[in-house]
């Protein structure tokens, strides 16, 4: 079974289409609901891609990034440090200004 990574905003943008909700899935969307830090069109696989041009890290790091939305290095630099990955000045000043821009 492939693990399948899934951002906030994607989980919600899918579950707010379901009409008839478990409460499972109500309870899901009222979570992610709660820490949602883009407008909910944003263009996810786009910035996961943009991410990935910066530095080639994996995809649960990208994920984690994208669903802290770090606005400093040293917050950039503790979710590195959670899959043992150390970058350079100049891919996490790269990152985070990919992060600003949203």
């Amino acid at each position: 079974m492939k693990i399948v990574y899934k951002t906030n905003i994607e989980v919600y943008n899918t579950l707010i289409d379901v009409e008839n909700k478990s409460k499972s899935e109500a309870d899901t969307l009222s979570y992610v609901e709660k820490f949602l830090k883009y407008d909910k069109n944003i263009n996810i696989k786009e910035l996961a891609s943009n991410i990935n041009k910066v530095h080639k890290i994996p995809e649960e790091a990208i994920i984690k990034i994208i669903d802290i939305k770090p606005n400093s290095r040293e917050e950039l630099i503790a979710i590195l440090n959670s899959y043992s990955i150390n970058l350079d000045d100049s891919s996490l000043d790269g990152i985070l200004d990919l992060m600003q821009v949203i």
